[in-house]
């Protein structure tokens, strides 16, 4: 009597466990595979600017993501001119910038100006640009942007048709070296009484490499860099009209400690 009510216990007890496990909804991996199921927006979905990322599936097919415009800011340039555009950002940021005209990439810059920050010096015609910024790193922070005409450099003496017209570059130390052509170059103004062609040409001494620029009233008509009779000689041949005219030279790598050498003559 006691053996057949030992063995009635145990069926009882092996009933209670399977009704436990019906009721739970199966075994133990089913139930993990439906809540480990990735949730969210479909990989081939575009994200919005500031919205949550999609997923990114290992080993599928390349997803679609829409990159938007990084933020950006007009200006107006009513003459010609050298203009310098500046964008400054806090401890921590790197920022770079774009400079467009429509569609049309004028110039970028990263750290051409103080520590991290970017400047861009660049002669512009008349026209609407923008300013495109981002960080270098691709993460969030706040620019200050600021865009100004700069003055005419002051010429260092004036070229005399036929004759030698030598500037003096002084020696930068290292970490004072100018980051931009205007702030390594010198001026010489060259006057032309009758129309015709005329030729320059620049040369260095101490192994530099001269860069030269033939500017007219806010505009850079041409500049050249290795074009001339020498190794890294300079020169522009051009169709010019009476009037004054500004012929910029410096090295192309902004060093300094060296002299060039300015010739200019008719034909």
């Amino acid at each position: 009597m006691k053996t057949k009510l030992i063995k009635a216990t145990r069926m009882l007890s092996a009933f209670a466990l399977l009704g436990a496990i019906i009721a739970c909804g199966g075994d133990d991996d089913d139930s993990d595979e439906s809540t480990t199921e990735a949730q969210g927006v479909a990989a081939a979905q575009p994200t919005a600017a500031g919205a949550a990322p999609g997923n990114l599936q290992l080993g599928q097919p390349p997803a679609s993501l829409q990159v938007p415009i990084p933020p950006s800011m007009n200006f107006v340039v009513a003459e010609n001119g050298e203009y310098q555009i500046d964008v400054t950002a806090g401890m921590g940021a790197d920022p770079k910038l774009y400079v467009y005209q429509g569609e049309t990439l004028v110039d970028q810059d990263d750290d051409g100006g103080d520590g991290l920050n970017a400047r861009m010096i660049r002669f512009l015609e008349p026209g609407t640009y923008s300013v495109r910024v981002t960080d270098i790193r691709a993460r969030p922070f706040t620019a200050q942007v600021a865009a100004q005409r700069l003055q005419a450099l002051t010429p260092v003496g004036a070229i005399t048709l036929g004759t030698p017209s030598v500037v003096t570059i002084p020696d930068f130390p290292i970490m004072e070296r100018p980051r931009n052509d205007r702030d390594a170059s010198r001026a010489l103004t060259l006057n032309v009484a009758a129309a015709g062609q005329y030729t320059c040409t620049a040369s260095a001494d101490n192994n530099k490499d001269p860069k030269m620029a033939l500017i007219q009233n806010g505009q850079l008509l041409e500049e050249d860099d290795d074009s001339g009779p020498g190794r890294n000689d300079a020169s522009i041949t051009r169709q010019l009209q009476p009037g004054t005219y500004v012929i910029r030279v410096w090295d192309w790598l902004h060093r300094g400690d060296h002299r060039i050498t300015v010739n200019c003559r008719q034909g």
